[in-house]
């Protein structure tokens, strides 16, 4: 696919409801995850078992800071996609932003607890996580114009993998490939 072509139809797969809708996917598919695996360390340790580790480590510490924090970024990306579609951008750039932004506020949080559910929980809510904030990147990028130049879009490093043939979707009718 042509270059110029390519970095069109990017711009409108990263801009359209859709692909915000599936940032918010990924994003709830994360928070279920991760409501599964404290919900299953909840079910097998006491308090007993973790009340001496340091309090970064503690699961209610990912309950009530990571958890809230994804909760509350995820509403905010809801009411930020019906905000776009209505003509105003700031709400969902501003919440791309701290969903990018938030790993930054979880590098304090201790991951010990994650250590004792079975390691699929961790590496679902990794994997979903990583989409999300991936999706959130491009969306932030795209509608806040933040490319650094017109063919930063067209780098895989920086956007994700891209298949060409889906972007053939977002052709508008009449135009060519």
């Amino acid at each position: 696919m042509e270059p110029e072509l390519k970095r069109k139809l990017l711009l409108r797969k990263f801009s359209s409801i859709e692909y915000m809708e599936e940032c918010q996917s990924y994003l709830r598919k994360a928070l279920d995850v991760l409501d599964e695996a404290l919900a299953y360390f909840e079910q097998h340790y006491s308090q007993d078992d973790w009340k001496n580790w340091h309090p970064s480590e503690w699961p209610t510490t990912w309950r009530d800071r990571a958890q809230n924090n994804l909760e509350n970024l995820y509403v905010s990306l809801k009411q930020g996609i019906q905000q776009y579609q209505s003509g105003d951008p700031d709400r969902l750039r501003g919440t791309c932003n701290g969903l990018t932004a938030l790993s930054k506020d979880m590098d304090g949080m201790g991951e010990k607890w994650w250590s004792y559910v079975p390691s699929e929980y961790e590496e679902k809510f990794i994997k979903n996580r990583r989409e999300a904030v991936q999706r959130a990147s491009n969306i932030r990028r795209t509608i806040g114009g933040y490319w650094k130049t017109p063919e930063s879009v067209l780098k895989e490093t920086v956007t994700g993998p891209v298949d060409e043939q889906d972007l053939l979707r977002f052709l508008d009718p009449g135009e060519q490939p």
